[in-house]
């Protein structure tokens, strides 16, 4: 049922290698002309932050981010997601892509009774990106405009954005500015690290994609336990914004692996999960992949915000494990810009 996790958009990938996998980066040209960037270039901010001696000290987790944590980590325990919750139609899509041989027709089949998704892949086709001169009107056309590798990204996006949502309404306007913002911030890194990893020949961008699209799962599940408990008066309903993000910071580990567990995703996506923010790396298994990952997503931050230092310290590391000079930093620097509004526009409200 998952060969799509093995092997999606080129093929079957190797085996993992136990410890770090170097990424393999082509030797920069000999001869590069530098010139003085512009004063307002927003690189200059990130690389100034990633390139010092900054070391950024963690504020004591308050007592009062403790008792919540406790208390989200039980209700979740109590209400798991069940097992079936996970959307199936990405599953069936990418079992499509995963085989040697694509069947298009099949693939046109299954995609096409989805509104979402067909609504989407017509609109991307004919977007300025993938438009040239001559409008898209069927989704057998949208789906080769696109190409196999990028309608399985926006169809696992579109059909796995239901994990982000909430079904109530009520839940929703507890926290109305970080639904959105989650999915939006986990699509951007997916993407990101998953074109950067590509351009760059990392070994698996396709792995990369999923394991950023759900790296940070367990934030949209603490969020919703914590909306249910205040919802049911067991939780002060006015929290500071600082507070949450300690909170979703606090508990988004363990929650997030469990969930995937519960929805008997593959391994490697729970190892994720669970050791995105582990303070050294080098020793597990997908240690290319989570260094691809933290990277991306700390550039990422960073972009968001210049003064964002709460995990400065693993974003170097990771920038150090893969040999990232500040040329390629740069590159992946550009790749997240870019992404950002692209991402927004794939996956409107």
């Amino acid at each position: 049922m998952f060969a799509w996790f093995r092997a999606i958009f080129q093929g079957r990938p190797a085996q993992p290698e136990a410890g770090l996998r170097p990424v393999q980066i082509p030797d920069a040209p000999s001869k590069i002309i530098h010139q003085d960037p512009p004063e307002d270039d927003p690189f200059e901010a990130v690389w100034a932050r990633l390139s010092g001696h900054e070391v950024p000290v963690p504020a004591p987790l308050p007592e009062n981010i403790k008792v919540l944590a406790d208390s989200v980590r039980a209700h979740f325990e109590r209400n798991k997601p069940a097992p079936s919750s996970f959307p199936a139609l990405a599953v069936r899509v990418m079992d499509l892509l995963a085989q040697p041989e694509v069947d298009v027709h099949e693939l046109l089949k299954t995609i096409g009774p989805d509104p979402a998704i067909s609504a989407q892949l017509m609109k991307v086709a004919n977007s300025a990106h993938y438009h040239r001169g001559q409008d898209v009107l069927d989704l057998r056309t949208a789906v080769m405009k696109i190409g196999l590798r990028d309608v399985g990204k926006i169809a696992a996006g579109v059909a796995g954005r239901s994990i982000f949502d909430v079904s109530l309404r009520v839940e929703y306007e507890t926290f109305p500015d970080r639904w959105r913002a989650l999915f939006l911030s986990t699509m951007t890194t997916a993407f990101s690290a998953s074109q950067f990893s590509f351009e760059q020949h990392h070994s698996r961008p396709d792995w990369i994609f999923l394991g950023g699209m759900f790296m940070d799962i367990g934030k949209t599940m603490a969020l919703r336990s914590l909306a249910q408990l205040i919802i049911a008066g067991h939780v002060p309903q006015q929290l500071e914004p600082g507070d949450v993000d300690a909170f979703l910071e606090e508990v988004h580990l363990e929650i997030g692996a469990e969930a995937l567990r519960v929805w008997g995703l593959p391994s490697y996506l729970r190892e994720i999960c669970l050791h995105h923010h582990d303070a050294q790396v080098e020793t597990r298994e997908y240690a290319a992949e989570l260094h691809a990952l933290r990277l991306t997503d700390g550039v990422s931050r960073l972009v968001q915000d210049s003064e964002d230092g709460i995990y400065l310290d693993q974003t170097r590391e990771s920038m150090e494990a893969l040999h990232l000079d500040r040329v390629r930093l740069r590159m992946l620097h550009k790749v997240v810009v870019e992404q950002k509004p692209r991402v927004a526009a794939l996956f409107p409200n």
